[in-house]
C-alpha cells in the first residue's frame, strides 16, 4: 500500500528507507512520512513535484501537469509504470521535469520539455518516462554512453557518464556548450571538461556545478593552448610590477552567442545583454531582467537592499510559476573574426575613457541592492585595474560607478534601446572594449588577486606563451634556490587513491551568475565551466545547487555557500555572496550531507551524539488556516537552526530539498546495526576534524617559524619534518575514509564493502609509519626541543594544545603535552577495534560477516597494543640517554634505536676481564654494545649468536657470544639474570632478523614465536678486523657467525663477489669482479671456488680483452685451459689451448698467433716454448725441432711450400747450418 501519514505514528511497513517530508523550520512542524511498499533508496525534489526510488521502483508525487488527468497536486506517490521493467539505480528531479538512470546506464526522462530539457525532440511535454539516446560520435564506431547519475535544472539536464564526462541538453548558458542553437535536443558532451575526472554534477535553476578531481601532476604539466579558440586572444595575461608579478589565467571571452529575441516574456521591457558573453535572447538567461526607472528618477537610498532582493525573488518566482509556452528561435552566427580584430584595434588606438564618455547612460534602478552592488563593482573594477596593469588604472579613473552599473544593468535610455541599431552597435562595441580591458578578472577577483608565491610561481612560468613576456628580473628571481622545509598539503597514501574517494578536488561552475551563484567574485554569466579557485585545496567532497545559490561540503564537515541570500539560505548574513563563504555553524557541529531548495538549505550533521541531527537555513513557511503551508514568507533564518523533530526520525542517512520542501531519508536502529554504522562514521568524521585542527593550529605554525631548524638542530628538525609529513598522510587517509563512510551510509550498507576491512593494510601501515616517526622524535629529545618554539608560537601555557587534548592536566610539563598530542592517533585505533566488534555482534557467529569483522577488530586492537608498547620503549630509551654518562651518546644515539636492557647494576660481566677494567653491556633493539671507559664496540644483532654455557663443570652462569670476528663469554650474576639476558638477546636478535618481514605483515596474524633465533640466517655485516675482508660488506646467508650459503661480498675498492660461501670463505660457484683503474674496465671471473680461492673450471675475462676459459687452482690458471686475446672471438688475434701450471703455460699447448700468421704446437715452460714443437706459418713454412726460450735451437727440420727441406742445426737467430734437399732441382 502507498499512503502518507504522520512520522510519529508506528506501523509495520519496515524499518529501512523511511522517507519524511516537511516545509520550513517552525517548532510546530511534524514531518509527514511517505510510505511505499519497499524501502526508499533515493529521492529528489523539483519546484512542485518529487520523485523517489524504492528498490527498483520509481514513484512521482506533487504537481505533474504533464500527466493526463493530474492537473492538481497528487499527495499519493504514483508508480511510473513505464519503468517497471527497468532496474533503476538513481533518479533526479528538475524544476518541472524528471529523470532516471537504469543499471545499464540508460537515461529515461519525462515532464516538461519546452526547452529541450528532456532531450526528446518533437514534444513540449513528455507524460511518461522515455529513453534518451546518448551516443558518443567521437569514437569509431559510435558507442552508446553509459550514464552514472543525472542532475536537472529548470531548463537543462546534465548527465555524468561512466567515463567521468559531462553531457548536457536543454537551453541556456548553463549547458556549458559552444553552440548558437537552442534548445539542444540531443545530449552533447561538455568539451570544456573533457579530459578531466568529474566526480559529481549539480544543477541550479539556471546554473551548473561540477565536482572535479584535480589533475595528476604529470597531467597538470602538459602543454595547454595559449590562445582562446574563439576570439584568439591570449588566455593568460601578466603584469610585471616592482615587487611582484600578477598573472591572470581566467580569460573571459568577449564573443557571446548572438541570438534573435523571439520568446514571449512576462515583462514587456526589452533587454540588452548584461555582459558581452551573454546572448541577447532572453530565453538563454531570462532571469537577468531588471526594472527600468523613468528618466531622471534616482535610486532611493532608504530601501533596504535585502528587501529589494526579496521582492525581486518573489517577482522571479511568480514569473517562473506562470511561464508561457516557448517556441524555437532563429539564430544568427557568431561575429566573425575580422569584426573582433577591428574591435581590438580600436581598443588599442583609443583610450577606453574616450569611448565610455561617448555613451549616454541613464541612471537605473536594479533588482539588486544598490549599495552592495556598488561596493561590489568598485572592488571588482579596482582589482581588475590592478590585474591588467597601468592601462587599467586610467580606465578606473574614467569610469564612474553609475557608468559601470549602466554597463552591466542597461537602462531604458533612448541610446541604449535595441530598437536603435546604431546605438545598439555602439553599445556592443563599448562592451567588447570594456570586456577586453577586464581580461585580468579572476575567479576570485573580489579577493586578493596576487597569487601566493609559495606554490604559484613555478606554475605561472609553465603557462604557455608567457615566457616571452617574463622580465629578466623575474627569471633571475625564479632561478634562485629556494629552501622548503616540508609540504603539509594533503599527501595521499598511494594505495588509498585506488580504494578511497579523492580529496584533491576542484569545483567548476557555469551558467547565469546574476545572484553570484557561480562563486567567481562577480555576477557575470559564464558560457563555459570555470574553476572556482577559492575552493581549491578545500577538500570539497559534495556540491549542491539551489535555485539561485550553491553549496560545497568539505571533508572537514564544513559548508561553503554562495549566491542568493535573500532568505538567509546561505547560513550567514553576508549578502550578496559572490564568493564561497563558510556557513555559520555552532561549535562541534559537523555537517556531512547538504541539500538546497529554492530559498532554503538543509544540513545533515553530527552533534554531541552519533545520531544525526538536521539544520535548516532559509525561508520560513507560514501555516494556513487549513493547516497547509502557504507560499508567503513567515521570516527567515540568520544562521542555520536546529530542527527539533530530527531526533524522532531515527538515523537519517541523506537529505533532499527542492521548491519549498525538504525530505529526509532515515532508518530505524535494526539490532543496533544502523546505530553502530553511524557511530563509526561519526567517530571518523570527528577524528578527521581533530587531526585537521592539529595540523592547522599546531603543525603549520611550527613549520612556519623561521628559526625552527636552528632551534631544533638539523637532526631533530629533519625528524620533525618526517613526523609532519607522516601526520599529513595519516590525516589525508582519515579524511578519505570519513568521506567513504559517509558515502557508505548514503548508498551501500553491505558490510563487506567497508574499506576498513578489505584494505586494512593501508591503515595499519600508515599508523605504524606515523607512530614510528613520533617514537624517533621522542628518543632524540625532539619534544623537549619543541617546547620553546611552541611557547613562542602558542604562549607559555600551550592553551591551544590543552584544548585539542581536551585534558584537565594543568600542571603537566609542556613536553608531555606535546607527546600526548601527537600520540592521539593511537587512541583512535582502539575506537576502530571497539566499533568493529560492536558491528560484529549484530551478526550470527557462523556468518562470514562476523568472522571478517572479528578478524579486523583483532588486527586493529593488536596494532594499538603494539604501538603503545613501542611508545613505552621510546620513553624508556629517552630517559636512558638523559642519564647516560660519557661522550658516547652522540655516536650511539640513533632515532630508530631502542634500549632493551643494560648491565649498569653489574648483573653481566666479561669473563677473564682485568681486575680494574670496566665492562658495560647495553642491549639495544639493533645492537649489543660493549662499553669500556671511553671506548665502545657495537655488535649488530643480526650477526650475533648467543648460547648458554653449561653450568655443570664450571659453576658459572655463562653466555657464549659469537660475532663474525669475535667470540667471548659473558658471566651473569645469577641464573635469573642469565635467563633474563639470554631471553632478551634472543628475542632482540629474532626481531632484528624478522623485523622487516613483521613490519610488512598485518599485526594480529600471530607470527611464530621461536625459543631462539635460527642459527642459519640472512644478514648484512661490514668487516673491520680481518685483513683480507677489512671494510668489506657481506650480505647473504650466515651459519654460526660465518658466511655460509649464497651471498654478496663488496670491497670498498670496487671488488665484488657474488656466489656461494662455506665456513666464511668463497666456496662453490661464484662471480668475481675486479676493477682495473688503469684501463677503467673490470676483470670478471665466473667459475668455481674452493676455500676462498678460484679452484676448478672457470672463465676469466680480463680488462685487456683477453679471455681464459679452463681450470684454476689457488687463484691461478692451473690445468687445461684456453686463452683468447682480443675483444671478439671471431677476430681474436691469438689463441692458446693447452696446459697451465701456476698461472703459466707449461706442458703441451697449441698457440695460434693470427697477427703473425703462425701456429705453434708443442711443449711450453713458464710461458715460453721449451722442448719439441712444430711451427706452421701462413707462407707455407714448416718448422719442426727443439725449442728453447721461444727460439728453435739445435737439430731441426724446415720444409717450405715448394718442398725444399732443410735438416741441420738452428742457432738462436734462426740461422740455418746443414743439408738442403730440393726434389724439384734433382728433376731438372
Amino acid at each position: 500500500p502507498i499512503y502518507r501519514k504522520r512520522s510519529g505514528e508506528e506501523d509495520g511497513s519496515g524499518e529501512r528507507g523511511l522517507l519524511h517530508s516537511w516545509k520550513g523550520y517552525s517548532c510546530s512542524i511534524t514531518p509527514e512520512r511517505v510510505l511505499v511498499s519497499r524501502p526508499v533508496l533515493q529521492a529528489s525534489l523539483g519546484t512542485r513535484h518529487g520523485i523517489l526510488l524504492a528498490e527498483g521502483e520509481v514513484y512521482s508525487f506533487g504537481e505533474m501537469p504533464w500527466k493526463s488527468g493530474m492537473a492538481g497536486t497528487t499527495t499519493v506517490p504514483v508508480l511510473e509504470m513505464a519503468l517497471s521493467d527497468q532496474r533503476v539505480v538513481s533518479v533526479a528531479a528538475g524544476s518541472f521535469h524528471s529523470g532516471a538512470v537504469t543499471e545499464g546506464g540508460v537515461v529515461h526522462m519525462w515532464g516538461e520539455n519546452a526547452s529541450g530539457q528532456c532531450g526528446l525532440s518533437g514534444a513540449t511535454t513528455v507524460p511518461d518516462p522515455r529513453p534518451v539516446e546518448m551516443v558518443d560520435h567521437e569514437t569509431s564506431p559510435s558507442q552508446p554512453v553509459r550514464v552514472l547519475e543525472l542532475a536537472c535544472g529548470e531548463q537543462h539536464t546534465l548527465a555524468l557518464s561512466d567515463c567521468r564526462e559531462v553531457w548536457a541538453w536543454g537551453s541556456g548558458c548553463q549547458l556549458g556548450l559552444v553552440t548558437s542553437v537552442f534548445p539542444v535536443w540531443r545530449p552533447q558532451k561538455v568539451e570544456h571538461l573533457a579530459g578531466r575526472y568529474v566526480l559529481q554534477v549539480a544543477c541550479g535553476a539556471f546554473h551548473s556545478l561540477a565536482l572535479v578531481r584535480c589533475l595528476a601532476p604529470q597531467e597538470a604539466r602538459r602543454t595547454l593552448p595559449d590562445k582562446c579558440g574563439q576570439c584568439h586572444q591570449l588566455l593568460y595575461t601578466m603584469t610585471d610590477k616592482e615587487d611582484h608579478v600578477i598573472i591572470s589565467d581566467s580569460h573571459y571571452c568577449p564573443l557571446g552567442v548572438e541570438l534573435a529575441e523571439t520568446r514571449e516574456q512576462p515583462s514587456p521591457t526589452p533587454r540588452l545583454r548584461t555582459s558581452p558573453s551573454e546572448p541577447v535572447l532572453s530565453r538563454l538567461c531570462p532571469s537577468m531582467e531588471f526594472t527600468v526607472a523613468p528618466d531622471g528618477v534616482q535610486p532611493t537610498d532608504n530601501v533596504p537592499g535585502n528587501q529589494i532582493q526579496k521582492d525581486t525573488q518573489e517577482e522571479e518566482k511568480d514569473q517562473t510559476s506562470s511561464r508561457t509556452p516557448m517556441t524555437d528561435a532563429a539564430s544568427s552566427p557568431y561575429p566573425d573574426e575580422q569584426a573582433l580584430n577591428d574591435y581590438l584595434k580600436r581598443l588599442s588606438d583609443h583610450s577606453l575613457a574616450e569611448h565610455v564618455g561617448k555613451a549616454s547612460v541613464a541612471p537605473s534602478t536594479t533588482s539588486l541592492p544598490v549599495n552592495s552592488v556598488g561596493s561590489t563593482f568598485n572592488s571588482l573594477v579596482a582589482s581588475c585595474a590592478s590585474a591588467v596593469g597601468e592601462r587599467m588604472a586610467s580606465t578606473y579613473e574614467a569610469l564612474s560607478l553609475r557608468k559601470v552599473m549602466g554597463y552591466y544593468y542597461p537602462s531604458g535610455a533612448a541610446g541604449c534601446i535595441p530598437g536603435s541599431s546604431e546605438a545598439l552597435k555602439e553599445t556592443r562595441e563599448e562592451r567588447v572594449r570594456l570586456e577586453d580591458s577586464m581580461q585580468g578578472k579572476k575567479s576570485s577577483s573580489l579577493g586578493d588577486i596576487r597569487e601566493g608565491e609559495a606554490d604559484g610561481l613555478s606554475r605561472r612560468l609553465s603557462l604557455p606563451g608567457l615566457l616571452s613576456q617574463v622580465s629578466p628580473r623575474l627569471l633571475r628571481k625564479v632561478g634562485r634556490p629556494r629552501v622548503r622545509a616540508v609540504a603539509l598539503s594533503p599527501a595521499a597514501v598511494p594505495e588509498s587513491e585506488e580504494h578511497l574517494p579523492s580529496l584533491h578536488t576542484e569545483v567548476w561552475s557555469w551558467g547565469r551568475g546574476k545572484e553570484g551563484q557561480l562563486g567567481h567574485g562577480d555576477i557575470l554569466p559564464r558560457l563555459q565551466p570555470l574553476c572556482i579557485k577559492s575552493l581549491n585545496n578545500k577538500e570539497v567532497v559534495r556540491v549542491a545547487a539551489g535555485a539561485h545559490h550553491s553549496l560545497a561540503l568539505t571533508a572537514q564537515s564544513q559548508v561553503f555557500s554562495w549566491g542568493c541570500n535573500t532568505s538567509g539560505q546561505l547560513g550567514h548574513m553576508d549578502s550578496p555572496s559572490t564568493i564561497p563563504r563558510l556557513t555559520k555553524m555552532s561549535e562541534g557541529i559537523r555537517v556531512w550531507d547538504v541539500a538546497a531548495g529554492q530559498q532554503h538549505t538543509v544540513l545533515l550533521a553530527d552533534g554531541d551524539c552519533f545520531q544525526p541531527i538536521l539544520y535548516y537555513s532559509g525561508r520560513q513557511i507560514k501555516e494556513g488556516t487549513s493547516g497547509t503551508p502557504q507560499s508567503d514568507s513567515g521570516g527567515y533564518t540568520q544562521q542555520p537552526v536546529l530542527l527539533p523533530f530530527c531526533m524522532n526520525l531515527g538515523y537519517v542517512s541523506s537529505v533532499f530539498a527542492g521548491g519549498q520542501s525538504c525530505l529526509a531519508l532515515a532508518d530505524r536502529n535494526v539490532m543496533g546495526f544502523i546505530a553502530s554504522l553511524h557511530e563509526l562514521a561519526a567517530a571518523e568524521r570527528k577524528f578527521y576534524c581533530k587531526l585537521s585542527s592539529l595540523k592547522s593550529q599546531i603543525l603549520r605554525p611550527l613549520l612556519a617559524l623561521e628559526n625552527l631548524s636552528t632551534t631544533l638542530g638539523s637532526t631533530t628538525a629533519q625528524l620533525f619534518q618526517t613526523l609532519a609529513s607522516n601526520f599529513s598522510r595519516l590525516c589525508h587517509l582519515t579524511g578519505q575514509h570519513a568521506t567513504s563512510l559517509t558515502a557508505f551510509l548514503r548508498c551501500g550498507r553491505d558490510i563487506k564493502g567497508l574499506v576498513l576491512l578489505d584494505h586494512a593494510t593501508i591503515f595499519l601501515d600508515t599508523y605504524k609509519e606515523y607512530c614510528g616517526s613520533v617514537g624517533n622524535l621522542l628518543v632524540m629529545g625532539g619534544f623537549q626541543a619543541l617546547v620553546k618554539p611552541s611557547q613562542d608560537a602558542f604562549g607559555k601555557s600551550l592553551e591551544c594544545v590543552q584544548q585539542l587534548l581536551e585534558s584537565g592536566e594543568e600542571n603537566a610539563p609542556s613536553s608531555d603535552l606535546l607527546v600526548s598530542l601527537f600520540s592521539l592517533p593511537v587512541r583512535h585505533l582502539h575506537d576502530y577495534g571497539r566499533l568493529l566488534l560492536k558491528l560484529a555482534t549484530c551478526f550470527e557467529v557462523s556468518t562470514v560477516e562476523y568472522q571478517k569483522l572479528q578478524d579486523s577488530c583483532s588486527k586493529y586492537e593488536t596494532l594499538a597494543l603494539h604501538l603503545k608498547r613501542k611508545r613505552k620503549e621510546a620513553e624508556y630509551t629517552f630517559h636512558f640517554w638523559k642519564s647516560f654518562p660519557g661522550k658516547m651518546t652522540d655516536s650511539l644515539r640513533k632515532p630508530p634505536r631502542r634500549l632493551i636492557c643494560e648491565s649498569s647494576n653489574k648483573a653481566l660481566t666479561l669473563q677473564n676481564a682485568g681486575r680494574f677494567s670496566v665492562n658495560w653491556f647495553i642491549l639495544f633493539s639493533d645492537a649489543l654494545v660493549h662499553a669500556q671507559f671511553s671506548t665502545h664496540h657495537v655488535f649488530p644483532l643480526a650477526t650475533l649468536w648467543v648460547e648458554p654455557v653449561s653450568e655443570e663443570n664450571t659453576g658459572l652462569y655463562g653466555l657464549k657470544v659469537t660475532s663474525p670476528e669475535e667470540s667471548f663469554t659473558l658471566l651473569a650474576s645469577s641464573p635469573m639474570e642469565k635467563a633474563k639476558w639470554l631471553r632478551a638477546i634472543n628475542q632482540s636478535v629474532d626481531q632484528a632478523l624478522s623485523g622487516a618481514a613483521q613490519e610488512s605483515t598485518v599485526p594480529g596474524s600471530s607470527p611464530i614465536q621461536r625459543p631462539e633465533p635460527p642459527i642459519s640466517r640472512t644478514a648484512t655485516y661490514t668487516f673491520y678486523k680481518d685483513s683480507r675482508l677489512k671494510d668489506a660488506t657481506y650480505e647473504g646467508r650466515w651459519v654460526a657467525g660465518k658466511p655460509h650459503g649464497r651471498g654478496i661480498l663488496k670491497w670498498p675498492d670496487g671488488r665484488t663477489y657474488i656466489g656461494a660461501f662455506k665456513n666464511g670463505l668463497e666456496d662453490g660457484y661464484g662471480e668475481y669482479v675486479v676493477p682495473n683503474k688503469t684501463l677503467n674496465k673490470d676483470d670478471h671471473y665466473q667459475g668455481h671456488w674452493k676455500e676462498g680461492k678460484m679452484h676448478g673450471f672457470g672463465t676469466y675475462s680480463y680488462a685487456t680483452g683477453e679471455v681464459y676459459e679452463g681450470s684454476f687452482q689457488d687463484n691461478a690458471r692451473h690445468g687445461h685451459g684456453m686463452l683468447r686475446s682480443g675483444k671478439l672471438t671471431s677476430s681474436s688475434p691469438s689463441v692458446f689451448i693447452g696446459q697451465w701450471i701456476q698461472d703459466k703455460k707449461t706442458g703441451y699447448g697449441v698457440f695460434d698467433d693470427i697477427t703473425r700468421g703462425e701456429k705453434y704446437m708443442g711443449m711450453w715452460q713458464d710461458d715460453m716454448r721449451q722442448g719439441n714443437g712444430v711451427i706452421v706459418t701462413q707462407f707455407g713454412l714448416y718448422y719442426e725441432g727443439a725449442f728453447a726460450n721461444n727460439k728453435m735451437m739445435g737439430t731441426g727440420t724446415l720444409l717450405s711450400e715448394d718442398d725444399t727441406a732443410f735438416e741441420g742445426e738452428f742457432s738462436e737467430d734462426w740461422t740455418l747450418n746443414g743439408k738442403v734437399s730440393n726434389p724439384q732441382a734433382c728433376y731438372f
